[in-house]
């Protein structure tokens, strides 16, 4: 159960990396950056790549080391807890921050929760047995 869990994790913080490649595009920024200063639109162009780098390197570790994630033992348990308090902040962070009625916005209030408990499982696991 563990090991599924972890793949699951993986696979979904990989989508979400792959979602995060249509941001520019989805939520027309090419135009919402003409709106503001050259400065913030660099700066917040910047921090969305970096979040996207963070998400493929957290995605392609947990798939490439699912087994020893999965056992939740010494820097795994961290590892996973971290990841899973990640998650489950953004899926808080949606339902109040966002407010929104749009479908995107429960489906990404979802995917975050839904992959909070992916990297939690293990770690309850672990601290159950």
């Amino acid at each position: 159960m563990a090991l599924i869990s972890i793949y699951i994790g993986g696979i979904l913080t990989l989508l979400m990396a792959l979602i995060h490649t249509r941001y520019y595009k989805l939520f027309r920024w090419k135009a919402e950056f003409r709106r503001i200063s050259e400065l913030s639109s660099r700066v917040f162009y910047t921090i969305h790549l970096a979040l996207l780098l963070v998400f493929f390197v957290l995605g392609i570790l947990t798939l490439a080391y699912a087994e020893f994630l999965s056992k939740c033992e010494g820097m795994a348990l961290g590892f996973n807890l971290l990841v899973a308090l990640l998650w489950l902040w953004r899926a808080i962070w949606q339902i109040f921050y966002f407010k929104s009625k749009e479908f995107i916005h429960f489906l990404f209030m979802i995917h975050f929760a839904l992959t909070s408990i992916a990297y939690l499982i293990p770690v309850l696991i672990k601290l159950t047995n």
